[in-house]
């Protein structure tokens, strides 16, 4: 099903069945039947969707190059302190592990 917003660019999408009618048409029943309809309806859907997919791309190029290395060394900053983070979550889950082997020699001492 295809929805989109020729205003805004805003188009949603999803695979439907190749057989056409109104209610599993691939432009959701905007073309009110008429496969020609759903066609273009379809292709300026898609359109949009190619648009916007461009603009996000030049938008990132843009964005890498005026912030990238700030940005760069937030992601370092962030990395750092992740693999700290990463590094006590395992000396804990070590150290449970040992906690439960001792109460395990515990269990199976006598009295």
């Amino acid at each position: 099903m295809s929805n989109c917003d020729t205003k805004s660019g805003v188009c949603e999408t999803s695979a439907q069945p190749s057989c056409h009618s109104e209610s599993k048409c691939q432009c959701g029943g905007a073309c009110n039947g008429d496969p020609v309809v759903c066609k273009m309806h379809v292709w300026e859907c898609s359109f949009h969707q190619a648009i916007k997919s461009v603009k996000v791309d030049i938008l990132k190029a843009k964005i890498q190059k005026s912030w990238g290395a700030k940005l760069d060394k937030e992601a370092n900053a962030v990395l750092e302190v992740m693999e700290a983070k990463w590094a006590s979550m395992q000396a804990l889950g070590q150290a449970k592990e040992q906690l439960r082997e001792k109460f395990q020699q515990i269990c199976k001492e006598n009295k």
